[in-house]
Formats: C-alpha cells, structure tokens, sequence
C-alpha cells in the first residue's frame, strides 16, 4: 500500500477515502516496473485508477469500468503477467458468487473468472509456486479451504487442502477478518501465515506436514503488518541499472 500520487489538477484538499497500491514486476522479463493505485472510500468499492510506468516515469489514468468492487484486504497476485484481487459484484444475482478480477499494468480491467465455490467467504488470493491460490471457508466457519488453478486458460480450480480451524487456532469455528487474517502464502512451498486476533499471534501453517506453529506475537493488528517483498538489486535484469 502506498499514499496516492499528486495528479496534474488535483486538489490535496480534497483528498477521499484511501488508496491501495501495488507493484507488478517480473524480473526476468524487465527491468521496468509498473504500479496500479486503486482509489477507494470504502475500501470496496473503487472511485478512480491510476498506473505509473518506470519506463516513462509518467502516471496516467487508470481504464476501470464501474461494475465490481474489491476486497482489498483478501491479498493479491501477479500471475501471467496481470495483478489478481478478489472482486464484488454489485450485480444482485451475482452478489453470491466468489470473482477475481485481473488487472493490466495499465489498470484496465482484462477478466473476470469466477471464484471455485458459491456461498463462501473469501479468505485470500495469492500466488505460489507460479500459481494463483484462493483461499475460503464455508458459512459454517468450521475450516479453511485452499483451492489452485491448475489451468488458467480453462479456468480450472483444483481443491489442494483443507484445514479445521479447531487445528489452526484450537477453536471450533472462525470468522474470517474479525478472528484471524490470512498474512500470506509462501512463493515457493505449501505454507501458509496468519494473523490469530485474540491474543495476536502469528502463526504458520505447513501444508504437507500439517504442522502449526506459533511464531511470535506482534504489537499491532493486522493492517501494520507488510509480508516480506524481495530486494530486486542483484537481479541479472536490473545490472545494467546500477
């Protein structure tokens, strides 16, 4: 997340709601970066876009069709080239139904694929092992589902684990956002962070070994907690930068 950029004719008297910002960069295909500013009042619904290219060092206004909203706090994932955000649609027959939204360097909107389930609460979204995971958990609140797409193109999700939350956090039922937080997904192994609220702690969770360990307790909530971003310096694309 990131403070929103001063655009040509803007008011900073007049500044709104809050802004979300995120990086979409592949080393091995550029040394050039992009970033995607979604302006929210609600931290749903979306007011305006914004993308800034390192190659023209220039903002420009984002191409974002009213329509959808996004669950800014349910993570991200740049995968084929596109940033992936859990969407809402504003749609009444549609409001059931679990959407992630793909969104170009540019901030255009370029699809819309339906989620793995109806009727569930959407956890989290992110990428690992070059994949894009999701993650959510029933209206029982009794466990946590983590769901891959084995085929992008054919939009095929495959249910890769579930978890009880009774194994997670010693209780029989959670509800997401108000009793735990979804952190992050490791980028290279089946593991996964949360935050438990009561008491809060942070904990880990192993996939294949099933393990869960407590790894420390933090000061602050959710929102002041950043997953670790690599430092991209010695990168072989980057060497002609320095």
């Amino acid at each position: 997340m990131g403070g929103r950029p001063q655009l040509p004719g803007s008011d900073s008297d007049n500044e709104i709601g809050c802004t979300f910002t995120y990086l979409i960069f592949d080393p091995a295909l550029s040394s050039h970066f992009q970033l995607v500013e979604f302006v929210s009042d609600d931290c749903i619904c979306v007011l305006e876009v914004h993308a800034y290219s390192s190659e023209t060092r220039l903002w420009r206004d984002g191409d974002w069709t009213p329509g959808h909203g996004i669950s800014f706090f349910a993570g991200a994932a740049f995968v084929n080239g596109m940033l992936h955000l859990s969407a809402t649609s504003f749609v009444r027959c549609q409001a059931d139904q679990e959407l992630i939204v793909a969104v170009d360097g540019e901030g255009k909107k370029c699809r819309i694929m339906h989620g793995p389930e109806k009727h569930a609460d959407v956890a989290f979204v992110g990428q690992s092992q070059g994949r894009l995971h999701f993650m959510n958990q029933h209206s029982d609140n009794a466990e946590l589902s983590i769901w891959v797409l084995e085929d992008y193109d054919a939009r095929e999700w495959v249910l890769k684990h579930s978890v009880a939350f009774l194994q997670l956090f010693g209780r029989m039922s959670c509800r997401v956002h108000s009793d735990y937080s979804v952190i992050a997904i490791h980028p290279d192994r089946n593991l996964i962070f949360f935050l438990q609220h009561w008491g809060l702690e942070l904990k880990s969770y192993d996939m294949d070994s099933q393990e869960v360990c407590t790894l420390c307790t933090v000061g602050a909530g959710r929102q002041n907690i950043v997953p670790y971003v690599p430092y991209f310096a010695e990168s072989p694309a980057l060497a002609s930068k320095h």
